[in-house]
């Protein structure tokens, strides 16, 4: 028996399509949908099942992966987790998997990548007594990108062995890499040239690996703090406490912009890494955006290191 978590952001259409097909899973015990302040309530997801629970945020302006899926697991009543994006349906074969002592499961980008499903690394099979070791996601990434790879990462140091899903396991529907980031944003029809660059995914992996190392995440680490609203069958109203999230340094924000800008310059502009390090904001800005036309492609760095500095 397992918990299935899952969480969106004004994307219901995709879980309204998969939550029948969830229903129908073996072993499925629970499905916990988190519903992180859509614009309208998902609590009628309720009536379609008694094994459907909902976990409603409210008050949240932007999508943040970390909070929302640490909200979900938590709150598991099982001890074996399948971490399922709305657009995600897992075949039976995932759900025969057996995480353990020796390890837990998850998708991998690069085998993802060689058959067009790029969104196979966020899903995963857990013991919940794994996420609360690592202490779950890590909550300082607040954008797209490396949210995933530093949870496994940190879960492989915890001593756990990461075994791949098979990409052919794992169904998806299409949607843009635009549909998949857009809350994440504030509302704005035409982006400046700026913005539109601290939007690329490629930006946003390395600004958050450069996050996700000097702001190591771990055991000790605070959750975000929840006060509960309201609650009735199978449904609870939350509000997170805002004014309690960890701040991220302005020193550390703008070595991370800047880190990941010059990254960005040695990939689309072509330029040498030692050229690029002398680059300043400014200037990668100017040439990222003259050579952003079609914009970057998705892609996954190497795993942040010591190296990763800004200020050199």
């Amino acid at each position: 028996m397992y918990t299935l978590v899952t969480a969106c952001m004004n994307r219901e259409s995709h879980l309204r399509a998969n939550l029948p097909r969830w229903l129908e899973l073996p072993g499925l015990a629970e499905i916990i949908v988190v519903d992180w302040s859509n614009q309208r309530s998902l609590e009628d997801l309720r009536s379609i099942d008694s094994r459907v629970a909902v976990v409603r945020v409210e008050g949240e302006s932007k999508w943040i992966l970390s909070y929302a899926y640490n909200v979900g697991i938590a709150r598991a009543a099982h001890p074996v987790v399948v971490k399922c994006d709305a657009d995600c349906l897992p075949r039976r074969e995932v759900l025969a998997l057996v995480p353990g002592a020796e390890g837990f499961f998850a998708g991998h980008w690069k085998s993802g990548a060689a058959v067009n499903k790029p969104s196979v690394n966020g899903q995963c099979v857990l013991t919940k007594a794994q996420f609360e070791t690592v202490n779950g996601y890590s909550e300082v990434i607040r954008t797209y990108g490396r949210d995933d790879e530093d949870f496994y990462d940190r879960l492989i140091t915890a001593g756990f062995a990461r075994r791949e899903i098979s990409p052919a396991h794992l169904d998806f529907i299409a949607h843009s890499h635009g549909e998949r980031t857009v809350n994440q944003f504030a509302p704005g029809s035409n982006p400046t040239v700026e913005a539109r660059i601290l939007r690329d995914p490629l930006y946003n992996e390395m600004h958050n690996a450069f996050i996700a190392q000097r702001l190591p995440w771990g055991p000790a680490s605070n959750r975000a703090r929840y006060r509960e609203i309201g609650s009735d069958d199978r449904l609870t109203v939350l509000r997170r406490d805002q004014a309690a999230e960890i701040p991220i340094p302005p020193e550390i924000e703008n070595q991370a912009r800047l880190f990941a800008l010059r990254y960005m310059a040695t990939q689309v502009a072509s330029l040498p890494r030692g050229f690029a390090d002398r680059l300043d904001d400014k200037a990668c800005v100017t040439l990222v955006a003259s050579r952003m036309n079609p914009p970057a492609k998705p892609a996954h760095p190497p795993r942040p290191t010591t190296a990763m500095t800004a200020g050199r």
